[in-house]
């Protein structure tokens, strides 16, 4: 009994193939050297047109990564602007608040502190 289901299966199979409708082109013989120019032209054509795609799609993908460069650009020139004017200020704060300690403080101790200070360039005395 299973060996029979086995065989009507395997035969199923292959006669199903064998009894589909012939398409229409069966048969018809060798195509003519019009029909292969034809052929020929049109998948150049195709290969002609997914050229163009690509290359089109490559300068938008180009376009959009000189876009995102530019912008980069932009906002770090953004944070250096920011950062030279912190640096001023940095430098301002700074030299008022030396300005503020000399003019604290008796004359005698601007005196001594004039006479104790020592700049780190200044190796030798004058």
């Amino acid at each position: 009994m299973n060996k029979n289901v086995l065989v009507l299966m395997l035969m199923s199979l292959f006669v199903t193939p064998v009894m589909a409708d012939k398409p229409e082109w069966a048969g018809k013989g060798k195509p003519t050297a019009e029909q292969k120019a034809a052929h020929k032209a049109a998948m150049e054509a195709k290969d002609d047109l997914e050229e163009s795609e690509d290359r089109i799609k490559e300068s938008k993908e180009k376009a959009h990564k000189l876009k995102e460069g530019e912008d980069r650009i932009k906002e770090n020139k953004g944070k250096a602007h920011q950062l030279k004017d912190d640096v001023k200020k940095k430098k301002h704060d700074k030299s008022e608040q030396l300005q503020k300690e000399l003019d604290k403080g008796s004359d005698k101790g601007k005196a001594s502190r004039e006479a104790n200070s020592k700049k780190w360039w200044k190796f030798w005395g004058e």
